[in-house]
């Protein structure tokens, strides 16, 4: 079988093979010389058919992602039902049972094809490319036959179930490379983990030289006291172990139980020789938080972060490739569309000018949408959505004529107008445009904008103030009773109808398609809000409140540079989404190995799968997990259970084994998964912040060069817009490449030289690129370079032409002058 990284070849040539000609398409194949696949290495004409009928469509079918989603699928319910069968009755279920027998069908069915699809050679699934996994899988395949004897063992074959999970880290690529990061990590850190691990066997002995006759419960051997010492490097109850050791165990008891209260079931809690060492425990135990939990476990948590933040930040970069490459097949068909369909190809008159930005455009019929399409169109533009094809095609070919108009040195604003004016002909309509392009102008001026912002903080505030008594609605009769309560009342239905204006101006400034506002998520929210408040009332107040209470959230809104960075947060939820799926798995894991271990003896805490996962969510926020892991490693009758002995019906002692268990996973679920989380978090922010940085940057580039070039606000809003159209990646820059095609879109063609030297004159940073500064720079650039051209030709013309006139007057012109003079 072919590596994951030959897949995408692999399935094409696979898409391509055919029934008819088997031998030439997988000739095409990255494994021109595997005899066990071709049939053209075999005479015997079984085998040939064999493998043109057989091997070759297996191949295909494993290559598929039809194949390979079903298997995904299967997985997931796989491992889903393990967690369900753990619950009472359940594990005998006639329902769960068939689709559990269903599932191992299907892996079963998985190896037999892959096994196949190797041709002549069907050892290879087992020592090929792929042999690890190959080879677990067939091994846990085997362990969940019926015939494989497990005898009265449930958990164990639970367990064997609960690592088809495993088979969830292959399909899934993100996860393999997050997973891969980890494990690449470790060996990078193995020194940080010796140090940690010499830090604490130093203290631990220390630790047992000078605590052990006090407090034997925590210093009583080596292995207690290395767990001991993990406890407090995780900060958790570790004041507990230092005044014990500080003041005694016989005055801060703790664990222990004096004299009066010592019986033989709990000798191990006896605090028999008391000592009392006041500056020597504050000094060890200060000094061990600092170093271990303070300095060396973070470094060591640093380390396993950030090296899977390496894979996820690999990750991020191939997924904004693939996301450029979209928008830039997307930007790409837009031009073309623009330029070849509705608005037609440019054809120039015989008597006007080949660049002319005034140059006739011949109209090409368009090939009608299907009915349900053109009934969609229809439904759209009559409830006020408009047509988004419609818009969009006017929106480009709109650009392509400013773009135009830039390079021929057009006066861009009267361009814009003219257009305007040529698209509404109806006065009616002419004067709704006008009025929402005002409507426009107030709810883009920042003056509106700030405003409406201290609006939002006074309603916010509002709501706080109708908490108190005598200021809000009576809880029984929803009714105003004082004079208080009135006048907030009052307040907001002022606010109300500040609100209703807002929506109603964006509303009209979205011209012919007002219902499009709402495809904003803000200000579908902001909608939502307002409708609300007026539909709500009487036994709903409490809804009222919290709608009134929402409203605080369109600071968010308000404020550009806020909603940059939650905005960056929304977005880095995709990419911290497979952590938490890998979070998921871990406790889901641990869950279902905690209620096989620890379910008798601890109910309470392991008694159910939910409450298994509860309770490893709690032991991953360090809230008290060494009390569950102590009811676990010294059993429920002698730890935890005394105010609920009627839970501990199974008393049983794990030891050694519970507190591996629960290192472990604190490690790897509270001190790695749950960091890694809040680093790429916190790692979105600074991105947003550089991001919001960048641009502040970049505005004031754009007004230095706006003010040093003397040019209008007007042409600067349509550069940003042919920049916008032609930044096709979305990457915040135009490449040669993206100019070209944007030139080559209004039918100039300059030649690579021209371009690279136009590009030179703007490129500050020789980046290859211009960002949206260096773009206006090149557009005034153009601009100006016509007009100075045209000028000087007008000159150079004035001056032959009076010479002309002087030698005519002269007689001066030869016949051949004068041939030429009657042809101009």
């Amino acid at each position: 079988m072919p590596e994951e990284g030959d897949s995408s070849e692999t399935t094409d040539t696979a898409q391509n093979a055919s029934s008819d000609e088997p031998v030439e398409e997988i000739e095409k194949s990255p494994f021109p010389t595997d005899k066990y696949i071709l049939p053209e290495e075999w005479e015997n004409p079984l085998v040939k058919l064999w493998l043109t009928k057989v091997a070759i469509n297996s191949r295909i079918l494993c290559l598929s992602d039809a194949f390979n989603n079903t298997i995904l699928v299967a997985i997931i319910i796989a491992g889903a039902l393990v967690g369900i069968q753990t619950y009472p009755g359940m594990e005998t279920d006639s329902a769960l049972v068939a689709i559990d027998n269903i599932i191992l069908v299907t892996f079963c069915v998985e190896i037999l094809v892959k096994m196949v699809a190797e041709g002549m050679a069907p050892w290879r699934y087992f020592l090929g490319p792929e042999w690890r996994w190959n080879n677990f899988d067939f091994l846990i395949v085997m362990l969940c036959m019926p015939f494989v004897d497990l005898g009265n063992s449930i958990a164990l074959l639970r367990l064997f179930r609960l690592m088809r999970l495993a088979k969830l880290v292959r399909k899934i690529p993100q996860l393999q490379m997050i997973i891969m990061g980890l494990v690449g990590g470790f060996s990078s850190i193995g020194y940080i983990l010796l140090l940690l691990f010499l830090v604490f066997y130093l203290f631990a002995i220390a630790g047992i030289y000078a605590f052990r006759e006090n407090d034997p419960w925590h210093y009583g051997d080596l292995w207690t006291a290395l767990l001991t010492l993990f406890r407090a490097s995780t900060l958790e109850d570790w004041t507990d172990l230092m005044y014990i050791n500080m003041f005694g165990c016989d005055t801060y008891a703790n664990v222990y139980v004096g004299e009066d209260s010592r019986v033989v079931d709990n000798a191990d809690y006896w605090c028999t020789f008391p000592q009392e060492k006041y500056w020597l425990t504050q000094i060890y135990f200060v000094f061990f938080i600092v170093v271990s939990a303070l300095v060396m476990l973070s470094l060591f948590v640093g380390a396993v972060t950030m090296s899977m933040t390496e894979s996820m930040e690999q990750m991020k970069v191939e997924d904004e490739a693939k996301q450029k490459a979209k928008m830039k097949a997307k930007q790409l068909k837009k031009i073309e569309t623009a330029r070849a369909a509705t608005t037609g190809k440019m054809i120039v008159d015989e008597n006007s000018s080949s660049t002319s930005p005034t140059a006739k455009m011949q109209p090409q019929k368009s090939e009608r949408p299907e009915p349900s399409r053109r009934l969609t169109v229809a439904i759209g533009e009559m409830v006020g959505l408009g047509n988004p094809a419609d818009d969009a095609l006017v929106e480009s070919t709109k650009m392509q004529r400013l773009m135009l108009g830039a390079w021929d040195g057009v006066d861009l604003t009267g361009m814009l107008d003219e257009e305007v004016r040529k698209t509404f002909k109806n006065p009616v309509r002419q004067g709704y445009h006008d009025i929402s392009l005002k409507a426009k102008l107030v709810v883009e001026d920042s003056r509106f904008v700030n405003f409406i912002t201290l609006v939002i903080v006074m309603a916010g505030a509002l709501v706080g103030i109708q908490t108190y008594p005598g200021w809000g609605e009576d809880e029984i009769t929803l009714q105003c009773e004082t004079d208080n309560c009135r006048l907030c009342g009052l307040i907001d239905f002022v606010i109300l109808i500040i609100f209703t204006i807002e929506i109603g101006l964006k509303f009209i400034a979205a011209d012919h398609a007002p219902l499009r506002v709402l495809l904003d998520p803000w200000n579908a929210f902001d909608f939502l809000i307002v409708l609300g408040s007026y539909v709500l009332g009487g036994g709903m107040i409490t809804m009222l409140r919290l709608l009134r209470l929402l409203r605080v959230l369109k600071l968010v809104k308000a404020f550009p540079q806020l909603q940059v960075i939650v905005q960056a947060l929304m977005m880095g939820m995709a990419s911290i989404g497979y952590i938490g799926v890998i979070l998921f798995m871990v406790f889901y894991v641990f869950a279902i190995l905690g209620m096989i271990m620890f379910s008798a003896n601890d109910p309470w805490h392991f008694g159910t799968l939910h409450i298994s996962m509860l309770s490893l969510f709690r032991a991953s926020t360090f809230e008290d997990w060494t009390d569950i892991m102590y009811i676990n490693m010294y059993g429920c009758d002698q730890y935890g259970y005394s105010a609920w002995p009627q839970y501990c019906t199974d008393p049983h002692a794990s030891g050694a084994m519970a507190g591996i268990f629960f290192v472990i996973f604190v490690i790897i679920g509270g001190l790695v998964l749950l960091t890694l989380f809040i680093g790429v978090v916190s790692t979105s922010m600074d991105e947003a912040q550089q991001g919001q940085k960048d641009e502040a940057e970049m505005e004031e580039k754009v007004k230095d060069l706006q003010k040093e070039r003397d040019i209008n606000p007007e042409e600067i809003a349509i550069y940003r817009k042919i920049f916008s159209m032609l930044d096709l990646d979305g990457g915040g820059t135009i490449e040669e490449e993206e100019l070209r095609v944007g030139l080559e879109s209004i039918g100039k063609n300059p030649s690579d030289d021209e371009l690279t030297e136009m590009l030179k004159q703007v490129d500050e940073d020789n980046s290859g690129e211009i960002d949206l500064a260096e773009f206006i720079q090149f557009m005034y650039n153009m601009k100006v370079g016509k007009s100075a051209a045209s000028d000087k030709d007008y000159e150079i013309g004035k001056k032959e032409f009076q010479k002309r006139v002087e030698k005519r007057k002269k007689g001066e012109l030869d016949e051949e002058e004068e041939e030429g003079e009657k042809e101009k």
